[in-house]
């Protein structure tokens, strides 16, 4: 190694090692150049890690471009929050009308220049959440998903080296009661009759449409099933055996027209919902936390090594870490742990905010067609926020150190391959 990639050899705050991989974690500072997402780009589960085609051990980190629809809008309605909006705009101008409003609104909250600030910053990847109710046509989600603006928005991550993450933020019936997931406090994705099986087969055939539209495309890293699952629901572990039945069904569905991406099955409230075995080959497992606390940074690190020493690879899928973010992303990068900070804009001037600020509200009630394009729009401008500049000088640090597998000086005597290590968007060459 070069004298710009030195190590730190620093140990694992929940001595959370992977003991399946015959490596050892440390801090690497990376320096080789980016280069677009390749064929040869294309992610893989293995030896509870990430691994591209050509034996390439990637560590995700980066940021999720959260849609926030809710917090800028007005309607004569009781709840004024995620599906009401849609809701609101299609009463008023149709179907297609609503979904033209809605295309202007994602244009202009993440914008080409966005993307690059992501990358500038050192970030790998991101998160894009997907409403059925945005790209279906119909309840039912039959083969009728417009993939127009995702394929632009995936084509611009792809020419700026960032993966790509595909989360279910709000399914069919909805997997939970949070305001985000757009569902009005009703949740009935996992109940037991009609309502329930019908919501379900629904959001089979979403996924199984986007699995098959991008099955080739090497800058989805991978497809996150569902959005914090039962987030919210009071009695939500009498529903757990019903969630991991429908995550089999989901993964078998997605296998039978995409077999190469990675699924990732999120934790339904602490990470000791999930089944602590690998039944499903190539998939990882996901987990939502605020870290508020240093114990809660720990427990989760100490189920997180439970999964891994089982050669299930785990991801961060969405940290709030409005306190201790600087050391939360410390220690999951001493562990070599996948992540993704939240969230990349919103309303207000909060620390999980990488730019917040305020635009003029639209009132779905009162507003013009027009009138509500407009303030959707150059409003919408990142350029329109205030960056919060602590936050993103922690995330600069943590996206250009992070643990890596490093040679020892004991697999120096030994006469081992050597192999290419992806920090960040970064390249090292180690051996195994």
């Amino acid at each position: 190694m070069t004298d710009s990639e030195k190590i730190m050899i620093a140990g694992c705050a929940a001595g959370a090692t992977a003991a399946a991989i015959p490596t050892v974690y440390g801090f690497i500072k990376a320096t080789a150049a980016a280069k677009p997402i390749a064929d040869e780009d294309f992610l893989r589960t293995e030896n509870a890690g990430f691994i591209t085609e050509n034996g390439v051990r990637t560590l995700l980190r980066g940021i999720n471009l959260n849609d926030d629809i809710f917090y800028f809008t007005k309607a004569d309605i009781n709840s004024p929050k995620g599906y009401d909006v849609f809701y609101a705009l299609e009463s008023r101008f149709g179907s297609y009308g609503a979904r033209q409003l809605v295309k202007k609104y994602y244009e202009n909250f993440i914008s080409p220049s966005d993307i690059k600030f992501i990358k500038k910053l050192g970030a790998n990847c991101v998160r894009i959440p997907l409403r059925y109710r945005y790209l279906c046509k119909k309840e039912s989600c039959r083969d009728d998903i417009d993939f127009g603006a995702l394929d632009v928005l995936v084509e611009k991550c792809r020419k700026a080296g960032l993966y790509v993450i595909f989360e279910l933020l709000s399914a069919p019936g909805f997997q939970n009661t949070d305001s985000a997931c757009g569902s009005n406090d009703k949740s009935i994705l996992f109940d037991s009759g009609k309502e329930g099986f019908e919501a379900r087969n629904a959001a089979i055939r979403f996924w199984t449409q986007v699995a098959a539209h991008y099955k080739d495309e090497p800058t989805v890293a991978a497809y996150d099933l569902l959005n914090r699952p039962l987030c919210r629901i009071a009695d939500w572990e009498s529903m757990l055996d019903t969630l991991n039945k429908f995550y089999k069904r989901l993964y078998k569905a997605i296998r039978t027209v995409d077999e190469r991406h990675i699924i990732i099955i999120e934790a339904a409230g602490t990470p000791d919902s999930l089944p602590n075995e690998n039944e499903l080959p190539n998939i990882a497992y996901g987990f939502y936390s605020h870290f508020r606390t240093t114990f809660e940074t720990d427990a989760l690190l100490n189920q997180v090594h439970i999964y891994k020493g089982n050669g299930i690879p785990c991801i961060v899928c969405k940290i709030r870490a409005e306190e201790n973010l600087d050391s939360s992303l410390i220690a999951l990068n001493d562990c070599g742990i996948s992540w993704l900070i939240g969230d990349y804009k919103g309303s207000g001037l909060k620390s999980s905010y990488i730019f917040g600020g305020s635009v003029p509200e639209a009132d779905l009630a009162f507003d013009s067609y027009d009138i509500i394009g407009e303030k959707w729009s150059k409003p919408l401008a990142t350029k329109n926020f205030t960056e919060n500049k602590e936050m993103t000088t922690v995330l600069k640090n943590a996206f250009k150190y992070g643990a890596g597998f490093v040679e020892t000086a004991e697999n120096q005597k030994k006469n081992r391959p050597q192999i290419k290590v992806r920090i960040g968007s970064k390249m090292i060459v180690g051996k195994t």
